[in-house]
């Protein structure tokens, strides 16, 4: 009997199992690369993503791409560290073979020696995930792969694989030795909660308005830290329009909310800034008349909902129309 707990004990240890970050699992119908450890780990949270599909033209804790898209949904982390011996070259093929197994379709990829340094755009997330400086510094080792399922709500995958070259590895000092390769993958599903509050049509909000004096939307988007609209958005604004045009005597303020994340005066602003574009687009693209628009930013305080969870977050980034 010793002996066997013994194997079955060395087996564990050999799988990299008994060393995964406390709490820490696989992403669901994702397998790891043979007896990788899990280094660091982040369950689902309902949150913003800017999901590159080009390379990074600015870096910081807001970077940004040639390419882009913005997305919405539960966000997770995982960073394996490979096993002695493993190239980064070798662990990006494998899971290269494990999405294609998958069935995913291929948004964008990075190949070493191809311009675009994205090592240094996981600063903030690094951090926060205590991986120090491990992914930032060997942009010619790089290599990123961004793909999605194919179904009307797809969930999306962020594959980022490097060679720890230098900088500091924080709790990993002893763990992780020059060479070793390492794979940082991010996962953005669908959030169901999300779903059920982005389309509001004109008769609900005339319905709302009416009833409450007020109606939040969820299906005006922005990208991060940005204030244009998006495309996507086409459909809500056309929905107001149509609202505006309906009931010709209606004037609204277009009010923006924000959650807590970040500070306070920027979220205030950023607020401002979105609700004018929106009444920026309603004048321009649909032709209602600006006497019948304002413009507001609230930032972060007029929450709906608690700041405490990511469903509460989710909810208080919304723009709203007030009667007027």
């Amino acid at each position: 009997l010793t002996t066997l707990i013994v194997m079955l004990a060395a087996a564990v240890s050999a799988s990299g199992l008994f060393a995964d970050v406390p709490k820490g699992k696989d992403p669901e119908g994702v397998k790891r690369y043979e007896s990788s450890e899990l280094i660091a780990y982040r369950a689902p949270t309902v949150d913003e993503f800017t999901l590159p599909l080009g390379r990074p033209t600015k870096i910081g804790d807001v970077p940004e791409y040639e390419k882009s898209e913005a997305l919405v949904g539960r966000v997770s982390r995982y960073c394996y560290l490979a096993p002695d011996g493993v190239t980064a070259a070798a662990l990006f093929l494998n899971y290269k073979s494990e999405f294609e197994t998958m069935g995913l379709v291929t948004l964008y990829t990075k190949k070493p020696g191809e311009k675009g340094w994205f090592g240094v755009t996981f600063n903030k997330q690094s951090a926060e995930d205590k991986l120090s400086q491990m992914l930032a510094y060997n942009e010619a080792e790089e290599r990123v792969l961004v793909a999605k399922t194919s179904d009307e709500t797809p969930t999306y995958y962020y594959l980022f694989v490097t060679a720890y070259k230098d900088g500091l590895r924080g709790i990993h000092d002893k763990k992780v030795q020059k060479g070793a390769a390492l794979a940082y993958l991010q996962v953005i599903a669908p959030d169901k909660i999300q779903q059920k509050m982005v389309f509001v049509n004109a008769a609900k909000m005339a319905a709302e308005l009416d009833s409450q004096g007020r109606v939040a939307l969820y299906g005006l988007y922005f990208d991060s830290a940005k204030d244009t609209l998006r495309e996507d958005s086409l459909s809500t604004i056309e929905e107001i329009a149509k609202l505006l045009k309906t009931n010709s005597s209606l004037k609204v303020r277009v009010v923006g909310h924000t959650d807590d994340e970040g500070k306070p005066e920027y979220n205030l602003d950023l607020s401002r800034r979105r609700a004018a574009s929106v009444v920026k687009a309603l004048t321009n693209t649909q032709g209602i008349d600006a006497s019948r628009l304002d413009s507001f930013g609230c930032g972060l305080y007029a929450p709906i909902a608690s700041n405490e969870t990511s469903e509460g977050k989710a909810k208080n980034r919304r723009v709203e129309l007030v009667k007027q």
